[in-house]
């Protein structure tokens, strides 16, 4: 099949896909900032910025664990499956499937249970966790969803490179096929010789989104000699092939260089994550199909921001901007609610919404309130309903 051959059935099958009920992207929870970033699209580069405790892994937890529940909702209705590759550098996959079922009480009951990981590990000597919290998780849909999320979610232990390249090269030859194509190329002598050399991938499940998160790149291991600059560039090199040759969906998470937070660029209000700051190598940037920045005015001290309350909000706002967008407009901005106890993020009604506004203030009122006992009364309901009682 010819190029052209393969780029029109291409085409005709996801326009097809669309007619028959079925889905070519995994949308984002943010709906009115779908315009700027649609959510997960296959074979796209993605990379998360922000500065230190900016909340990079907690966003990219929140757009995973949200596409997974899609999923796991849709994917009888429209063939839509997911398969993260998940290399936490600085985290262990207990600490994530933690961060998963705190995301997921809260969001399953509608902000209703509010129990953060700390919480679920009864941190504090003084309250364990509730018997009715353990009785939630423990409920079938939940212990249904978390066992999707678990096998959905491959974790790996590969900190450098190569060696991420390669995990997620094999998982793409296991769950595809390969086709080569005849090449020649000159030998040292001079000498056109022949050989074979990649064509095309076709995945075995075209409607699997295969997501690598590298979290976060500035912490991998150094190979072969490299510096840090070094070893980016070349992992940046590899998510351009995992990309274009085995339709995955790479996301880095990259900080911002510690020098974007002196006095002299708060001075001159220069505090918002740009790609000119990206920590270690600005060259990800160029490889990327969509770069997302976000950014806590609190942290930099600032009252009042794009027409929001920070004096109010305090730690609980975050913007979140379209810094490059090759298929699209870039300069987008939206302001987030976001509740780092259970990694929940919530599109905010635009400042002069003064309805829609008060809802938030109280809800916000209700979190900075000195810390409540559970309403277990409410709670024992949720759970008598789930199991039927």
């Amino acid at each position: 099949m010819s190029l052209r051959e393969r780029v029109s059935k291409y085409i005709k099958d996801r326009r097809q896909r669309l007619l028959d009920g079925g889905i070519n992207s995994i949308p984002s929870p943010f709906v009115r900032f779908r315009n700027d970033f649609l959510g997960w699209e296959q074979s796209t580069y993605y990379l998360i910025t922000s500065f230190t405790k900016g909340g990079k892994t907690q966003l990219v937890s929140h757009l995973l664990f949200d596409a997974l529940l899609y999923c796991y909702y849709n994917e009888k209705k429209t063939g839509v499956s997911i398969k993260v590759l998940y290399f936490p550098l600085e985290e262990t996959e207990m600490r994530i499937m933690m961060r998963f079922q705190s995301w997921l009480l809260n969001r399953y009951t509608n902000g209703k249970v509010r129990v953060s990981p700390s919480d679920l590990r009864s941190s504090n000597n003084e309250r364990p966790l509730a018997q009715e919290v353990i009785d939630l998780l423990e409920t079938d849909e939940i212990v249904d969803i978390i066992n999707y999320f678990e096998a959905h979610v491959i974790f790996s232990e590969e900190t450098n490179p190569t060696g991420i390249y390669k995990f997620c090269k094999e998982y793409a030859e296991n769950h595809g096929k390969v086709t080569m194509k005849p090449a020649k190329y000159k030998d040292e002598l001079g000498m056109v010789r022949e050989t074979t050399t990649f064509s095309h991938y076709d995945p075995n499940d075209p409607n699997e989104y295969v997501i690598p998160v590298i979290d976060t790149v500035n912490l991998m291991q150094l190979e072969r000699g490299f510096t840090k600059k070094q070893a980016i560039d070349k992992m940046s090199e590899y998510c351009i092939t995992l990309r274009d040759r085995y339709w995955q969906s790479p996301v880095i998470i990259q900080q911002q260089n510690t020098d974007n937070e002196s006095v002299e660029s708060i001075k001159f209000n220069r505090t918002r994550p740009t790609t000119a700051g990206l920590g270690d190598s600005k060259y990800t940037s160029h490889d990327a199909n969509i770069v997302l920045g976000i950014f806590s005015p609190f942290r930099f001290g600032l009252k009042e921001y794009l027409g929001y309350p920070i004096d109010k909000f305090k730690d609980h706002f975050r913007t979140l901007e379209v810094l490059v967008n090759r298929d699209g407009e870039l300069g987008g901005i939206i302001g987030l609610f976001f509740d780092g106890a259970t990694c929940n993020w919530w599109e905010l009604p635009r400042p002069d919404n003064t309805a829609e506004m008060g809802k938030v203030y109280a809800y916000l009122k209700s979190l900075q309130a000195p810390a409540k006992s559970f309403l277990m009364i409410a709670l024992s309901k949720i759970v008598n309903r789930l199991q039927g009682n």
